[in-house]
């Protein structure tokens, strides 16, 4: 338990030093956000219409920006040869990579985004179930996440291949979170927004208990 409270301090440290790709993550996400409207058009009745497929698909862009960091730079300086003789497994190893992922990419963006959908005309009565639905479903991003940084592990050109592996496996949940906010906006029926938010949890629960055994068991090949 020591040793994976080690671990743990020493990913969050890096990945909120000023190299940190929490810093890209939060400008390209706030960039995105402010020019989408501008782009689209003044109608801003036609712009809170559509604002939370535009947050969530934001925010799925965002995060290929930093998931090829995520084992990339441990694998070419000898830090998971390290790692894989030290007394934590694998599978240990991989969950604390994604969740300190999720935290330094994920949470400031949904800290962050109240503030941006102001540009997006969103209904400030709904921002709760916004903020709700992001933070149940964003784990499964960064789990997820995993399996294409480690598939790429060995590839030059990995930077370009991880959005092609993992990009199908988002749409599920693009679908579901955009999906829950906007039968709150349009229908107002409560049951399938809790229907939508409910698979939604599924789906990091999901992908929280396999995604971590599923990238130790790449890791390991991409040794042997």
């Amino acid at each position: 338990m020591k040793n994976l409270k080690l671990l743990f301090y020493k990913e969050i440290k890096g990945s909120f030093n000023l190299k940190g790709s929490y810093i890209l993550s939060l400008a390209f996400f706030s960039i995105s956000i402010i020019l989408l409207p501008i782009g689209v058009g003044p109608n801003k009745g036609f712009i809170s219409s559509i604002a939370p497929g535009l947050i969530w698909v934001s925010i799925i862009l965002t995060s290929l920006l930093s998931l090829n960091n995520i084992f990339y730079e441990d694998f070419n300086d000898g830090t998971l040869d390290l790692y894989k003789i030290s007394h934590l497994s694998i599978v240990e190893i991989c969950f604390i990579k994604a969740f300190v992922h999720w935290i330094s990419n994920f949470l400031p963006l949904i800290i962050v985004t109240p503030i941006l959908s102001i540009f997006l005309d969103f209904p400030p009565n709904l921002l709760v179930y916004l903020v709700f639905s992001l933070i149940l479903g964003t784990p499964s991003l960064s789990f997820i996440g995993i399996l294409g940084s480690s598939l790429t592990l060995s590839l030059k050109q990995h930077n370009l291949l991880i959005p092609l592996i993992i990009f199908p496996l988002f749409i599920p949940i693009l679908i579901f979170g955009s999906g829950a906010i906007s039968s709150l906006m349009y229908i107002g029926f409560e049951d399938l927004f809790l229907r939508q938010v409910s698979i939604l949890t599924g789906l990091s629960g999901l992908s929280i208990a396999l995604c971590p055994f599923a990238c130790s068991y790449i890791l390991n090949v991409n040794y042997d």
